[in-house]
């Protein structure tokens, strides 16, 4: 008779959360400084979150585009495998080159290539400015990638001269694009979306169902703003209109 040794554990689904940064000349100082920090002191709760769940493993994956675009991660890797990036701020904002990374990776044939499938992703979009690039046909053509289609998606307007209506176009709409007007607001946005989406992400009783995945993005952009103003004011920290950078 077997014993419990004999029993392995059940394989989990993948769940892949994408940070795309924008890294251009006009995140230099403490817009990026945030972004890094934020990202490095997230990573052990996305570690507990993933070991706790039964249904998905999450993973993690780093674009950053400025004059082109490049993976920090040459392949997902689990939260506490992510090692701290310090990025260079510099160049301009190539968003049609990132587009295009995108449609290459989300693919079972690359990023979410699993023994055990993959759960539909989460991709988070950064910027403070708008495209130099051709970015209409590479962000065209992203959209009809099936995973992209299916992914929860919010992007972060981080600055007044943030173009929103591009971000809208990115994630589906105006209502999954969040303004950042201050650092510490960032910051705690960057922590509050990683959470939020990923317990949401990582539990197949939610992903599974037939709800439009923008009206699900649409609902944890408002959990995300919501959870980060209450947080901002138990602080006393800036106001939302204010520009701190």
């Amino acid at each position: 008779m077997p014993g419990l040794d004999d029993y392995a554990p059940a394989v989990r689904k993948v769940m892949t959360l994408f940070y795309v940064i924008d890294t251009s000349g006009s995140m230099q100082g403490s817009k990026i400084g945030q972004v890094e920090s934020a990202l490095e002191e997230v990573m052990q709760t996305l570690q507990e979150i993933s070991d706790e769940s039964d249904d998905a493993e999450i993973k993690i994956a780093v674009l950053e585009f400025s004059t082109g675009a490049s993976w920090v991660t040459p392949e997902p890797v689990s939260p506490e495998g992510y090692r701290f990036k310090s990025f260079e701020a510099c160049g301009v904002t190539d968003l049609g080159a990132a587009c295009k990374e995108l449609d290459k990776k989300l693919s079972r044939n690359e990023f979410l290539k699993t023994s055990a499938g993959a759960y539909p992703p989460v991709i988070l979009l950064f910027s403070d400015g708008g495209p130099t690039d051709n970015w209409i046909s590479p962000l065209n053509t992203l959209k009809e990638n099936n995973w992209f289609k299916r992914s929860i998606k919010i992007a972060f307007a981080i600055g007044d001269d943030a173009d929103r209506d591009v971000l809208a176009r990115f994630s589906g709409s105006i209502e999954t694009v969040l303004d950042v007007r201050n650092k510490d607001q960032l910051r705690l946005m960057i922590e509050k979306a990683s959470v939020i989406t990923s317990v949401f992400a990582s539990h197949s009783s939610t992903v599974d169902s037939n709800t439009d995945p923008v009206e699900i993005s649409k609902q944890l952009a408002e959990d995300v703003q919501t959870q980060t103003s209450e947080a901002l004011s138990d602080a006393n920290t800036a106001d939302w209109d204010d520009a701190d950078w």
